[in-house]
């Protein structure tokens, strides 16, 4: 099964569309996790925030200490030196909320 665009695990998990890949072991024991919507090529100055997710997502204990959307949100302060209208902005574009990732 193809899976184009951005999916939560929610959507995976409980959508019957779903239904042929929810045995997946993966899916039955809750370990799906989406990545921010943008595209994983490494000379993208927002794929640090890829890594992240994937760090947490790989090594929840690890990585406890970090609160993702903060540490996005200075992430795109330092980088780009945004204001926190500018940043609320980044924020939405990567879908964050819909991909269940904060």
């Amino acid at each position: 099964m193809h899976l184009s665009g951005y999916h939560s695990p929610r959507q995976l998990y409980e959508d019957s569309q779903y239904g042929t890949i929810q045995e997946l072991r993966a899916l039955r024991e809750g370990e799906v996790y989406s990545l921010a919507a943008t595209p994983c090529k490494s000379e993208r100055l927002e794929f640090p925030i890829n890594l992240m997710i994937e760090a947490k997502a790989v090594y929840p204990d690890r990585f406890s200490d970090v609160e993702l959307e903060p540490w996005i949100r200075d992430y795109f302060v330092e980088l780009y030196g945004t204001n926190e209208t500018k940043t609320d902005e980044l924020m939405d574009s990567l879908m964050l909320e819909y991909l269940e990732i904060v």
